[in-house]
């Protein structure tokens, strides 16, 4: 039995290792591991081959323990490079593509430095996130990044160190042997994490920095530089030049990308939002372990979004994702036992509970009422069941137990009397 932690900080080739493994044999698999209940799902599982990638960040700040898999591997990358590829992906996050004024201002700053490089610095597009408070300084994310490299692998000494540079080179001899599998550079990531590919290459970063981002980032940069034995000459390039693919266009491409809504409250997108493209990212992402993609997936075979429903499969999916941790998949397991859905049992209380237990009872409290009105608008009518109760809410049934309680004690309490 094989279980492998693939760690680095965003932007390091994680992505990329992790698909190169996933892609020999049979794994099951966590994309992005986020929390100890992740970790013991997958750790405990009784499937043979077990993997996961987890972004250093969260190794740290949540004290994941890596002694339960036998194989870690630790992404390392040149720095520089990496700069340069956060600077780039960072629009894609938490909303930021949606910000008109962002937007426009950050990729029109973009094509300004493509058309003439020197006459922008990352400094200048730095400022562009900094004053609209989205990201901290990037000299401080690099120097955290740093620090919990350096933590994590104090911690386990034996993890197996690659160089991203190596990986794109084709040098993963020492990791096949490491792992005991056969690696292969030459992958292709999943439709729902595609948009983490841009360039594949290293030393893009001459192409990027000024004089004025050298001075800024030399002092930083190279006690790593020397640590994994990178070339510690920063000469820029003398014409310098930067591909529109792969900065600006780039960007543009995967602004309006489907991204995954099953751990949020917009839960059930109208059926014409579920093109073919959308299915093969929901598909990808069930693959490579995605909680987020299990659920919605799982909604879509529920509903019987262009296709008939399949109540076992999309039972089966919100189960896996219970069995990690998933407050919502749990809530929503509860909702198809109060609904009465075929093959899914009818008391909702248990799997509310866990919830619970899992993200606190108002949190799930406010799921619930989040989510409840949606089945009953979307799920329902798809299932010919459309009645506004199938069953009494939780509340009620707290309620009704309790009232019953009281009047079994006034009973008594009246007996008692007559009895006397």
């Amino acid at each position: 039995m094989t279980c492998i932690a693939v760690v680095g900080a965003a932007k390091s080739g994680t992505s990329a290792l992790f698909a190169a493994v996933r892609n020999v044999g049979d794994w099951l698999a966590i994309y992005e591991m986020n929390n100890e209940r992740q970790l013991a799902f997958l750790t405990n599982h009784p499937a043979p081959q077990r993997m996961t990638k987890i972004l250093v960040r969260r190794v740290v700040e949540r004290n994941l323990n890596l002694a339960a898999f036998d194989k870690q591997v630790y992404l390392v990358r040149d720095p520089r490079d990496m700069l340069i590829s956060w600077m780039l992906f960072r629009p894609l996050l938490h909303g930021s593509a949606h910000d008109d004024d962002f937007w426009n201002e950050f990729v029109g700053t973009l094509r300004k430095k493509e058309a003439d490089p020197a006459s922008v610095s990352i400094a200048d597009l730095e400022a562009i996130y900094l004053r609209r408070g989205l990201d901290m300084p990037f000299a401080r994310r690099l120097r955290r990044g740093f620090s919990d490299q350096k933590h994590v692998l104090t911690q386990y000494p034996d993890m197996h160190v690659l160089r991203y540079e190596d990986f794109l080179d084709g040098k993963v001899d020492a990791v096949s042997e490491y792992l005991g599998i056969p690696i292969a550079t030459k992958v292709r990531l999943g439709e729902h994490s595609g948009y983490n590919e841009r360039s594949k290459s290293a030393g893009g970063w001459r192409h990027w920095f000024t004089p004025g981002d050298v001075e800024t980032y030399r002092e930083l940069f190279d006690p790593q530089l020397a640590k994994y034995d990178y070339d510690l000459d920063w000469t820029l390039a003398s014409d310098p030049q930067i591909n529109p693919a792969t900065s600006s266009e780039y960007l543009e491409r995967n602004r309006n990308r489907p991204q995954l809504i099953g751990n949020g409250p917009e839960q059930f997108l109208p059926a014409d939002r579920y093109d073919d493209t959308r299915l093969a990212v929901l598909r990808s992402g069930v693959q490579d372990g995605r909680e987020a993609a299990m659920i919605e997936l799982a909604l879509v075979y529920l509903r019987g979004v262009h296709q008939p429903q399949d109540l076992a499969a999309a039972k089966e999916l919100l189960e896996d994702a219970s069995a990690r941790g998933n407050a919502y998949a749990m809530v929503h397991r509860g909702l198809g036992a109060r609904y009465r859905v075929p093959g899914w049992g009818t008391d909702p209380g248990p799997f509310f509970s866990k919830a619970a237990s899992i993200a606190g009872r108002k949190r799930t409290d406010q799921i619930i009422l989040a989510l409840d009105p949606a089945w009953r608008q979307h799920v329902l009518p798809a299932a010919g069941k459309a009645r506004p109760f199938a069953v009494p809410t939780e509340r009620i049934r707290i309620q009704l137990a309790d009232g019953l309680a009281r009047a079994k004690a006034l009973r008594s309490k009246l007996q008692e009397r007559v009895g006397r």
